[in-house]
């Protein structure tokens, strides 16, 4: 753990600044990814990375400098005052956003592992390699395991002090024959100790008999059994389009004029949990306001939107602490979590006639934010239910649909979720993701076929 460290490093800067107001963050990560592709192992990387983001304040000037080269005092000091001299010729904003006061906010213990902080390349490779082998011909295995320690300090001249400290661990594994006939099996946890290998392995294997033939799409409105992997990937959407009250304001997100009423189905219920050890806690916000428990839509109503000091004192209401960064006002949920239902998994795939099961989509866009409508594709396996069981696989297909119409179509929520994590990362390595169930939605729009 890097806590100690990071907090000496943040403790220096406070001592240092000249600002009328600072606030210094300072992340640590230790992250490593295995990747394996045609059932052999050929990229471990690693990552073991400090950097610290000054914001400084004269009045109602600011500016924000940041830097992973810090490998003396007089680094961090360079740093410090190239913030402060940016903020002094920088023009006045009347809305900046609170700098976080006095108060004290950390995650628990139990949030991290020191051994998948430090992630061991042969326990990666092993687990990769166990896939590997338990792969059936005629496929080849393909995927990645990944994961590590996110770790970050927020101190302010104004005495806030905050740490967060989370391990998360991704397994990506994906069977592939042709290119193009494969089935996904993607986990996310806590730990690398999370995760069955033997288990991952016979999820794959019971699908695996269906992808080598899959049938012709029949584009059209179909009853759709979505697993988490594609239920989180709408969420993100409406996270995204619809439920920032930065989006409101912008004139983006439809759902300003809609609080307080009914805007999907009764069994579609929304929270930000960002306390929640099934995902990735996150205690407190930007601005240094504690997180807690809020729910978005209860019931198929619409309860609040995602607001900051700057959204809040706009409309009218107050924060819920969903500040994402200092430098702008972009507020979001970053826990989310959508309601278990009643009926388990294997009773909602008995209780379907005929449907359509998606493991996930690929290459997923906005259409028009106003109507919150998608476009995009299903991919890594894509199934027909008849009478209770899967009886085939079907080749891919485009949908265009409305959010609003997909989750006001949902009859069955599953009483089992997961969490889905953030596996794939192309800048610093951040632990978040959102706790999912399935849902069985009606009337879902598949409008054209594709090739594979």
């Amino acid at each position: 753990m890097l806590k100690q460290l990071l907090y000496d490093l943040a403790e220096g800067v406070l001592r240092i600044s000249n600002a009328e107001q600072t606030v210094v963050l300072v992340k640590g990560e230790r992250s490593r990814l295995v990747r394996f592709a045609n059932s052999r192992v050929h990229q471990n990387t690693e990552v073991r990375n400090v950097s610290i983001s000054v914001h400084v304040r004269f009045g109602n000037r600011a500016a924000t400098a940041e830097s992973n080269a810090i490998n003396s005092p007089e680094d961090i000091a360079s740093l410090v005052r190239k913030a402060e001299e940016m903020a002094k010729i920088s023009p006045e904003n009347p809305e900046l956003l609170e700098v976080p006061k006095s108060g004290k906010l950390e995650t628990s213990p139990d949030t991290f592992d020191e051994l998948t902080a430090e992630a061991d390349p042969s326990h990666l490779i092993d687990m990769a390699t166990r896939l590997i082998k338990g792969t059936p011909k005629p496929f080849e295995a393909f995927g990645t395991i990944s994961g590590g320690a996110d770790e970050m300090v927020v101190l302010t001249s104004e005495g806030f002090e905050g740490y967060r400290g989370v391990t998360a661990a991704h397994v990506k594994y994906n069977p592939i024959h042709d290119l193009t006939h494969g089935y996904l099996v993607q986990k996310s946890g806590h730990t690398f100790r999370d995760f069955d290998v033997e288990l991952i392995l016979q999820r794959a294997q019971d699908r695996l008999s269906f992808v080598l033939n899959p049938a012709e799409p029949q584009p059209g409105k179909w009853t759709v059994i979505l697993e988490p992997l594609a239920v989180a990937e709408l969420l993100g959407f409406l996270n995204w389009m619809g439920l920032s009250a930065r989006s409101v304001l912008d004139g983006i997100s439809p759902l300003g004029e809609k609080l307080g009423k009914g805007i999907f189905s009764e069994r579609f219920t929304l929270y930000d949990d960002p306390l929640n050890p099934r995902g990735y806690p996150f205690p407190f916000d930007a601005e240094g306001r504690k997180k807690g428990l809020t729910t978005v839509v209860e019931r198929g109503v619409l309860k609040n939107l995602a607001h900051d000091s700057i959204t809040a004192k706009r409309l009218g209401t107050k924060s819920n602490a969903c500040a994402t960064t200092l430098q702008a006002s972009r507020p979001m949920f970053l826990n989310l979590r959508l309601k278990e239902g009643d009926e388990g998994y294997g009773e909602i795939l008995n209780g379907s006639e005929r449907a359509l099961l998606v493991t996930r989509f690929w290459y997923t866009n906005i259409v028009n934010p106003r109507d919150l409508s998608i476009t995009g594709m299903t991919r890594d396996g894509l199934f027909l239910v008849e009478d209770g069981r899967i009886v085939g696989s079907v080749k891919n297909m485009r949908f265009n649909v409305s959010l609003f119409d997909v989750f006001s179509n949902v009859v069955s929520v599953s009483k089992e979720s997961e969490p889905v994590g953030d596996s794939t990362w192309y800048g610093p390595f951040i632990a978040i993701g959102a706790i999912v169930p399935t849902l069985k939605v009606e009337g879902f729009n598949f409008s054209s076929s594709t090739l594979f």
